[in-house]
């Protein structure tokens, strides 16, 4: 990557050094699922400091993001916009596409794989029920973490003090009347996703829709990602999450095995 960069940039007499740094970081976040302010110092050749500057710039602007718990730098929602091929390097979305669509295919609704993106969930991938009334894929939106069951699945793996460096100070946005508002009250959601091991979402994002959740047990060098069924409210009953649930575990757990190996 290094000669090809090199190769095709201009004579080194014209070549502005800061700006052919921040353009070789992003190379390096096209090209690699995560990234840490060391590898950027050894890619670049300079020191830890500059190399963290850079980065802090490139989220700054949305061209990257740092993962909260690792630390490591990934490639933020502006490279996914603009077309850079980011997504690509989300390694979770080529091994988890056969199962998102066997799990389509067994519980009849609409699945969803979802990631964060800065400080709102991503879905970066989706199979669509065959049933006439049912929720759309929706590949490419974004909603506020604490409005989806996606989200708050993610969020469950973070402390309170990530949360609110993630969220934003209060009043939380709202996506409807059912949306969480305070810190108070996601606290005590995220007590009970960490408590039954996943998370649930019932119009929260959008009237008359209900989502269950299951975060996929990722190895920790790759983007946190979680599985959403989707379904119209009314086919999404109480009695029917446990049998939901277990599906999306299982699934889950398949991916995330592919992505231990």
């Amino acid at each position: 990557m290094e000669s090809r960069i090199r190769r095709n940039g201009p004579p080194a007499a014209h070549r502005i050094e800061s700006v052919d740094k921040v353009l070789r970081l992003l190379w390096l976040l096209r090209d690699r699922p995560h990234l840490t302010v060391s590898e950027a110092s050894d890619a670049l050749g300079v020191a830890r400091s500059t190399a963290h500057r850079l980065l802090a710039m490139l989220v700054e602007h949305r061209f990257a993001d740092q993962e909260p718990v690792s630390r490591a730098y990934h490639p933020g929602p502006a490279l996914l916009e603009i077309g850079l091929g980011a997504i690509r390097n989300l390694d979770v979305r080529e091994v988890a596409r056969p199962e998102i669509e066997r799990l389509a295919a067994r519980v009849r609704e609409t699945v969803q794989l979802v990631t964060i993106a800065g400080s709102r969930t991503l879905v970066i991938d989706s199979a669509e029920s065959d049933e006439l009334l049912r929720v759309s894929g929706r590949t490419g939106g974004s909603l506020p973490p604490h409005c989806t069951s996606a989200g708050k699945a993610l969020l469950a793996r973070l402390d309170m003090e990530q949360v609110r460096a993630l969220l934003g100070p209060e009043p939380l946005e709202r996506e409807t009347e059912r949306s969480i508002g305070t810190y108070a009250e996601l606290e005590r959601e995220l007590d009970r996703v960490r408590e039954q091991g996943y998370a649930t979402n019932f119009g929260e994002n959008e009237n008359g829709v209900g989502a269950v959740a299951v975060r996929i047990p990722v190895p920790r060098e790759i983007r946190p990602a979680a599985i959403t069924v989707t379904a119209p409210a009314m086919r999404m009953e109480p009695e029917r999450i446990p049998s939901v649930v277990d599906a999306i575990r299982h699934t889950a757990a398949r991916i995330g095995a592919r992505l231990e190996r």
